[in-house]
């Protein structure tokens, strides 16, 4: 009775909070070449976030948005294996060597701050210091 509990009183956390799901999970075999990472704002709180993962670092590595409601995430790997997962939020995903994979997060709207992002695929040697930051402002 209380696992039940505990869990029913989890998903009703989650759901007060404003926890959602990425959604849109796509992958394509579009050309590195023409990719240009970086922070774009498709419209005021819409931003379209190109990222690069390559041994051991993210590019770019800090991405500042303002006041977001929604972010599309753009990535790809030029070398190996990578995960990017941001702590603190729901947004985990793979990134493939020659595929792009696209993730559309609706940050909650009482998200602001700075947040870590990881690598959670082993790398290589420097694995652990593979990182990049993101910062919410309002």
């Amino acid at each position: 009775m209380f696992v039940i509990t505990a869990l029913i009183a989890t998903l009703a956390y989650s759901v007060i909070m404003g926890y959602n799901t990425p959604s849109c999970i796509t992958t394509s075999t579009a050309t590195l070449k023409n990719f240009k990472p970086g922070v774009f704002e498709k419209e005021p709180g819409v931003y379209v976030v190109n990222i690069i993962a390559q041994r051991f670092y993210f590019s770019p590595s800090q991405i500042l948005l303002h006041n977001p409601k929604k972010i599309i995430f753009n990535i790809t790997s030029s070398d190996v294996i990578h995960g990017l997962r941001i702590i603190g939020t729901n947004v985990n995903m793979m990134i493939i060597p020659g595929y792009f994979t696209e993730v559309t997060w609706y940050p909650p709207s009482n998200f602001e701050g700075t947040y870590l992002i990881i690598c959670t695929e082993y790398c290589g040697t420097y694995h652990s210091t593979m990182y990049a930051t993101i910062i919410i402002e309002k």
